[in-house]
């Protein structure tokens, strides 16, 4: 587990100067347990939000990298028991997974003051929408000359050995699988059309990543040139100085909600509150939207801007265009085509 110090918490809020921070109240001396993902979100919430609810709360906070996946199954072992974080961060899919396994608490919106400020489609009724994630291609432009343009440029010859995919674990994994489906004629209900068209990119694939820390590697070493990427996760590796360069695909960008939530039973159950209500601040979204980060707002009062405005959305009706799943039905087979795909394309 991801411990952070104080020393961590000083240079975070050091990072984030220029946040108009809140006063105080009586959580001193206290600390909340929040599960976070890994790579661009793990560090986001380390430099921006921790110092920001550190701040406002007097509390300190825990932050626990881990996929969606494995925050349901974490919650899942205790249940009934002490759980072993606070607040949860999900994926569309494995947030109505929470729901329905009565893992995380109804949302209390008095208790979170800047819920008020989300626009109607980030607001539901077991917690706030936090950004929206949207995928695409990530390319080394050293080596691939002709930026790609969709997903089919992932077949081409010249790519044989250097093309890099997430396990459906991650929702970037699944998320590419959905779509290649889509495109091929399939639906939720029949994903055969994905695993025939994924076996013939068999001889172009180098690597199978586990998570999006991992995914990040195979750009950072070189051994991947192009690959399935989220858009933010891609402009903080090229912020970093890594030849890489993301670009939207022509069919359609896949996209999805991330969301946070009460844990059921959350030992800290007010900071939780207080923990989320600093993720939907205007001024946690309004730099969170900032370069090397570039996470897409969901306070109406944060307008987009930089990368986030010149590369995916102008105005959150531009997001409603995006390409969207039905994660009720992808819930329902995921266990299955996660096994067909660890046995007939990641072995």
């Amino acid at each position: 587990m991801f411990d952070i110090t104080r020393r961590h918490l000083l240079a975070g809020t050091a990072a984030a100067a220029g946040l108009s921070l809140l006063p105080r109240t009586a959580f001193a001396a206290e600390e909340l347990v929040a599960a976070t993902f890994g790579g661009t979100w793990a560090n986001v919430h380390k430099q921006i939000l921790a110092p920001y609810f550190s701040k406002k709360s007097g509390a300190t906070v825990v932050q626990s990298p881990m996929l969606a996946t494995e925050q349901i199954a974490k919650l899942t072992a205790a249940k009934g028991a002490q759980p072993p974080f606070d607040v949860a961060m999900l994926d569309d899919g494995p947030n109505i997974a929470a729901i329905d396994a009565g893992l995380v608490e109804k949302f209390d919106p008095s208790k979170a003051p800047n819920f008020a400020s989300l626009a109607p489609g980030f607001k539901t009724e077991y917690g706030p929408a936090i950004t929206m994630q949207a995928i695409g291609i990530a390319y080394n432009p050293k080596t691939v000359k002709t930026p790609p343009t969709s997903w089919a440029d992932l077949w081409k010859p010249e790519y044989k050995g250097r093309v890099g995919i997430t396990s459906l674990a991650s929702t970037l994994g699944l998320a590419f699988l959905l779509d290649i489906n889509r495109l091929e004629g399939g639906t939720e209900a029949s994903m055969e059309p994905a695993f025939k068209k994924l076996k013939t990119l068999l001889p172009n694939l180098a690597a199978v990543s586990a998570n999006f820390g991992a995914h990040g590697a195979l750009f950072q070493q070189n051994e991947i040139d192009i690959g399935v990427q989220n858009f933010n996760f891609a402009e903080e590796l090229k912020a970093k100085g890594v030849p890489i360069e993301f670009v939207r695909v022509s069919t359609g960008t896949p996209a999805w909600k991330t969301t946070m939530h009460v844990v059921k039973g959350a030992l800290k159950p007010d900071l939780a509150y207080s923990y989320i209500d600093s993720q939907l601040s205007a001024e946690v979204q309004g730099e969170m939207q900032k370069s090397p980060w570039n996470v897409i707002p969901t306070n109406s009062k944060v307008p987009f801007d930089g990368l986030v405005a010149s590369k995916i959305a102008k105005t959150p009706a531009d997001l409603e265009k995006m390409v969207f799943f039905d994660w009720k039905k992808v819930n329902q087979g995921r266990a299955e085509w996660t096994a067909q795909f660890n046995r007939d394309i990641r072995a």
